[in-house]
Protein backbone atom coordinates (compact mmCIF):
# COMPACT_ATOMS: atom_id res chain seq x y z
CA UNK A 1 0.00 0.00 0.00
CA UNK A 2 1.30 2.92 -1.08
CA UNK A 3 0.21 6.59 -0.14
CA UNK A 4 0.91 9.02 -2.49
CA UNK A 5 0.69 12.54 -1.20
CA UNK A 6 1.40 15.85 -2.75
CA UNK A 7 3.05 17.93 -0.23
CA UNK A 8 4.18 20.36 -2.30
CA UNK A 9 0.48 21.21 -3.54
CA UNK A 10 -0.67 21.04 -0.23
CA UNK A 11 1.49 23.61 1.00
CA UNK A 12 1.18 26.16 -1.83
CA UNK A 13 -1.88 27.00 -2.78
CA UNK A 14 -3.22 27.13 -6.54
CA UNK A 15 -2.61 30.46 -7.53
CA UNK A 16 -6.13 31.16 -9.70
CA UNK A 17 -7.74 29.78 -6.40
CA UNK A 18 -6.16 32.14 -4.64
CA UNK A 19 -6.91 35.25 -6.74
CA UNK A 20 -10.81 33.85 -7.24
CA UNK A 21 -11.09 34.31 -3.64
CA UNK A 22 -9.59 37.49 -3.66
CA UNK A 23 -11.90 38.76 -6.51
CA UNK A 24 -14.53 37.76 -4.49
CA UNK A 25 -13.58 38.97 -0.88
CA UNK A 26 -13.02 42.06 -2.86
CA UNK A 27 -16.49 41.94 -4.18
CA UNK A 28 -17.99 41.44 -1.12
CA UNK A 29 -16.05 43.79 0.53
CA UNK A 30 -17.41 46.37 -1.77
CA UNK A 31 -20.90 45.30 -1.96
CA UNK A 32 -20.82 45.18 2.07
CA UNK A 33 -19.22 48.72 2.10
CA UNK A 34 -21.67 49.87 -0.73
CA UNK A 35 -24.90 48.83 0.88
CA UNK A 36 -24.21 48.61 4.55
CA UNK A 37 -21.27 50.55 6.39
CA UNK A 38 -22.18 53.35 4.46
CA UNK A 39 -25.95 53.01 5.78
CA UNK A 40 -24.76 52.39 8.80
CA UNK A 41 -22.19 54.72 9.43
CA UNK A 42 -24.71 57.15 8.39
CA UNK A 43 -27.59 55.72 10.70
CA UNK A 44 -25.12 56.21 13.56
CA UNK A 45 -23.77 59.66 12.55
CA UNK A 46 -27.88 60.67 12.88
CA UNK A 47 -28.34 58.96 15.70
CA UNK A 48 -25.34 60.75 17.50
CA UNK A 49 -26.36 63.75 16.09
CA UNK A 50 -29.82 63.29 17.65
CA UNK A 51 -28.33 62.03 20.84
CA UNK A 52 -26.00 65.49 20.60
CA UNK A 53 -29.16 67.43 20.27
CA UNK A 54 -30.69 65.84 22.98
CA UNK A 55 -27.80 66.28 24.99
CA UNK A 56 -27.95 70.09 24.34
CA UNK A 57 -31.38 70.13 25.23
CA UNK A 58 -31.33 68.42 27.94
CA UNK A 59 -28.42 70.90 29.36
CA UNK A 60 -30.72 73.90 28.48
CA UNK A 61 -33.56 72.69 30.02
CA UNK A 62 -31.15 71.88 33.49
CA UNK A 63 -29.78 75.44 33.18
CA UNK A 64 -33.36 76.88 33.01
CA UNK A 65 -34.29 74.98 35.75
CA UNK A 66 -31.49 75.65 38.18
CA UNK A 67 -31.98 79.14 37.15
CA UNK A 68 -35.59 78.85 37.77
CA UNK A 69 -34.85 76.97 41.24
CA UNK A 70 -32.61 79.47 42.57
CA UNK A 71 -35.31 82.52 41.89
CA UNK A 72 -38.13 80.17 43.55
CA UNK A 73 -35.39 79.82 46.44
CA UNK A 74 -35.36 83.73 46.33
CA UNK A 75 -39.00 84.19 46.30
CA UNK A 76 -39.70 81.27 48.75
CA UNK A 77 -37.16 83.46 51.43
CA UNK A 78 -38.68 86.79 50.48
CA UNK A 79 -41.50 85.22 51.21
CA UNK A 80 -40.78 83.91 54.45
CA UNK A 81 -38.92 87.55 55.31
CA UNK A 82 -42.38 89.21 54.21
CA UNK A 83 -44.44 86.49 56.63
CA UNK A 84 -41.99 86.59 59.38
CA UNK A 85 -42.50 90.61 58.98
CA UNK A 86 -46.29 90.08 58.94
CA UNK A 87 -46.34 87.73 62.21
CA UNK A 88 -44.30 90.70 64.03
CA UNK A 89 -46.76 93.64 63.13
CA UNK A 90 -49.58 91.89 63.96
CA UNK A 91 -48.05 90.59 67.27
CA UNK A 92 -47.11 94.51 67.95
CA UNK A 93 -50.76 95.15 66.94
CA UNK A 94 -52.52 92.48 68.97
CA UNK A 95 -50.06 93.49 72.14
CA UNK A 96 -50.89 97.45 71.63
CA UNK A 97 -55.20 96.58 71.04
CA UNK A 98 -54.62 94.54 74.19
CA UNK A 99 -53.26 96.73 76.14
CA UNK A 100 -55.45 99.54 74.57
CA UNK A 101 -58.78 97.04 75.69
CA UNK A 102 -57.51 96.27 79.10
CA UNK A 103 -57.07 99.89 79.62
CA UNK A 104 -60.17 100.95 78.51
CA UNK A 105 -62.21 97.74 80.18
CA UNK A 106 -60.39 99.09 83.61
CA UNK A 107 -61.18 102.77 82.69
CA UNK A 108 -64.68 101.48 82.50
CA UNK A 109 -64.72 99.43 85.61
CA UNK A 110 -63.39 101.98 87.47
CA UNK A 111 -66.29 104.10 86.27
CA UNK A 112 -68.91 101.56 86.92
CA UNK A 113 -67.65 101.02 90.55
CA UNK A 114 -67.15 105.07 91.10
CA UNK A 115 -71.19 104.83 89.95
CA UNK A 116 -71.81 101.99 92.16
CA UNK A 117 -70.02 103.32 95.02
CA UNK A 118 -72.00 107.07 95.06
CA UNK A 119 -75.25 105.02 94.41
CA UNK A 120 -74.88 103.08 97.63
CA UNK A 121 -73.46 106.31 99.44
CA UNK A 122 -76.43 107.84 97.64
CA UNK A 123 -78.92 104.79 99.20
CA UNK A 124 -77.28 105.15 102.08
CA UNK A 125 -77.81 108.42 103.16
CA UNK A 126 -81.89 108.25 101.99
CA UNK A 127 -82.05 105.34 104.12
CA UNK A 128 -80.53 107.08 107.25
CA UNK A 129 -82.79 110.21 106.67
CA UNK A 130 -85.93 107.75 106.11
CA UNK A 131 -84.79 105.40 109.21
CA UNK A 132 -84.07 108.99 111.11
CA UNK A 133 -87.29 110.22 109.49
CA UNK A 134 -89.11 107.27 111.01
CA UNK A 135 -87.75 106.98 114.20
CA UNK A 136 -88.89 110.95 114.61
CA UNK A 137 -92.16 109.72 113.87
CA UNK A 138 -92.20 106.77 115.91
CA UNK A 139 -90.76 108.89 118.40
CA UNK A 140 -93.56 111.49 118.03
CA UNK A 141 -95.99 109.13 117.65
CA UNK A 142 -95.17 107.41 121.09
CA UNK A 143 -94.99 110.45 122.52
CA UNK A 144 -98.06 111.59 121.18
CA UNK A 145 -99.71 108.60 122.47
CA UNK A 146 -97.88 108.72 126.32
CA UNK A 147 -99.30 112.55 126.59
CA UNK A 148 -102.63 111.22 125.79
CA UNK A 149 -102.69 108.86 128.15
CA UNK A 150 -99.98 110.14 130.60
CA UNK A 151 -101.33 108.69 134.33
CA UNK A 152 -97.88 106.99 135.44
CA UNK A 153 -95.09 105.72 135.28
CA UNK A 154 -96.03 101.73 135.08
CA UNK A 155 -98.78 102.87 132.56
CA UNK A 156 -96.13 104.58 130.35
CA UNK A 157 -93.82 101.39 130.09
CA UNK A 158 -96.96 99.61 128.99
CA UNK A 159 -97.84 101.85 126.29
CA UNK A 160 -94.68 102.33 125.20
CA UNK A 161 -94.43 98.42 124.99
CA UNK A 162 -97.51 98.44 123.52
CA UNK A 163 -97.15 100.70 120.50
CA UNK A 164 -93.64 98.85 120.03
CA UNK A 165 -96.10 95.74 119.53
CA UNK A 166 -98.46 97.77 117.17
CA UNK A 167 -95.10 98.98 115.04
CA UNK A 168 -93.90 95.17 115.26
CA UNK A 169 -96.78 94.25 113.87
Amino acid sequence: MELSFDIQGQLFPNLITMLVQWASTGVLLFFVVKFLWNPAKSFLEKRAEYAQTQLSAADALRAEAEKMNDEAKAFIKEAGNTARELVEEAKRESTQLKETLLKEAKEEAEAKLDAARREIEYEKNAMRQGVAKEIVEVAMAATEKLLAEKTTSEDDRLAIEQFVKDVNA
